[in-house]
């Protein structure tokens, strides 16, 4: 998703950049602010170009997300990167507005020329009317997946597919008939590892893998069970029948 992002922006050092690592992360920050959102006047700019000061940069930093108005809830720095690269993208295309509508009317008008030997079907979708890019789509896809629970994700349409899946497996028909079993969560640091003690986070993310291994192993095999169930309803024997029985003599 960065690379698709970096590379509309022209970023230099596509497939490169490491957020991970501070240097990386503060002149990266550094370049968009320089080059794309220009947000700050050029001597404004100074803190921020002191990237092997770290203290100081992480000052101006915080002030310039407030600055900026970066919203509050977003926590990791693969987050905050996303909203930076998203806002500098709309910003680029503001200032190249005339281009890409250009572009846009060429295409519409090759579109236009096409439609002209083909039968116009009106759709009766009201989806194909959702711009899924706007600002208000977005905030309501993740406060969708807040109140279903999901975890945040920067990109708003993995966050509106998660809750998709939960709703459609969770509050279906069936699944609301059920009784909801409610208990401590499962003790996941308990129990054998998985030989990734070195990195907790692997660690960690493989035993979460395992349990979903588990859990369809277990769903594959009620699967299974049904279905055989099924076959011996249908090629059982009328003899073997217990509903056919008969207890007495006439």
């Amino acid at each position: 998703m960065f690379e698709r992002y970096l590379s509309a922006l022209q970023y230099p050092r596509v497939g490169q950049l490491n957020i991970d690592d501070p240097k990386d992360f503060r002149s990266f920050v550094l370049w968009l602010e320089d080059q794309k959102i220009r947000f700050l006047p050029i001597d404004g700019r100074e803190p921020m170009r002191k990237i092997n000061a770290p203290e100081e940069w992480n000052r101006a930093y915080e002030k310039y997300k407030q600055d900026i108005r970066l919203p509050t809830h977003l926590k990791t720095k693969q987050e905050e990167v996303t909203w930076l690269l998203l806002y500098a993208i709309r910003l680029e295309y503001t200032d190249n507005a005339d281009q890409y509508r250009s572009i846009t009317g060429a295409r519409k008008a090759e579109e236009q020329a096409k439609k002209t030997s083909v039968p116009e079907v009106l759709s009766t979708n009201p989806f194909d009317e959702f711009d899924f890019t706007s600002a208000d789509f977005e905030d309501g896809s993740w406060k969708l997946a807040e109140r279903l629970g999901i975890a945040y994700h920067p990109d708003h349409l993995l966050s509106l597919q998660a809750a998709s899946k939960v709703i459609s497996s969770a509050y279906n028909k069936e699944a609301l008939k059920e009784r909801v079993i409610t208990g401590q969560p499962f003790p996941i640091e308990q129990g054998s590892g998985m030989g990734l003690e070195t990195n907790q986070d692997l660690e960690q993310c493989a035993r979460i893998l395992r349990l979903l291994q588990i859990q369809n192993i277990r769903q594959l095999q009620t699967t299974i069970n049904e279905t055989i169930v099924a076959v011996q309803n249908v090629t059982a024997d009328p003899r073997t029948d217990t509903s056919l029985g008969k207890v007495g003599m006439k």
